[in-house]
């Protein structure tokens, strides 16, 4: 672990010093602030002020009481930056999604979050987790959400709101 500090990697062909390396990793050096983990996710801040949820599929899956305590997190974020909050969430290992969270996810305590959020970017893999994408998007409504096959594209769109 590099303390706060966590690096994206990107892949790719390149020319140094007139040889040909591929793939070239190159390191970009965008430097997370890890805000807090709550149940599968890790929440971070980036230097753009985007909030960045992560899930990690070794800890234990989604609870009702893991939404609230990250939405109390969400509401702190947006009045310590004084604006709605731009939001990343990677969907990649997320296993399931619970009956009872999806349905906490439709309730009124839920939608009160809107407020506090200007849009939010998931991105999603496979099959399994854009299926799971697009339920969020039919439980969730009343915010501006939108499905990403990359964090790459999801940051531009992000940027651009």
């Amino acid at each position: 672990m590099l303390g706060n500090k966590y690096y994206f990697f990107l892949f790719k062909k390149m020319y140094i010093s007139g040889k040909n390396i591929n793939p070239q990793i190159i390191m970009m050096t965008e430097e997370l602030i890890r805000l807090k983990s709550i149940g599968p996710i890790d929440y971070y801040l980036r230097p753009d002020k985007i909030i960045y949820a992560k899930f990690d599929a070794s800890k234990k899956s989604l609870t009702v009481k893991d939404i609230d305590e990250s939405l109390l997190l969400l509401e702190e974020q947006a009045k310590i930056q004084g604006q709605a909050l731009l939001v990343l969430v990677n969907l990649h290992q997320m296993p399931s999604l619970p009956i009872e969270v999806r349905k906490h996810l439709r309730s009124k305590e839920v939608s009160q979050f809107h407020e506090n959020s200007k849009a939010t970017a998931l991105v999603i893999s496979n099959s399994l987790s854009r299926l799971l994408g697009n339920l969020l998007l039919t439980l969730v409504t009343g915010q501006v959400i939108k499905l990403f096959a990359t964090e790459e594209k999801a940051i531009d769109w992000l940027k651009q709101l």
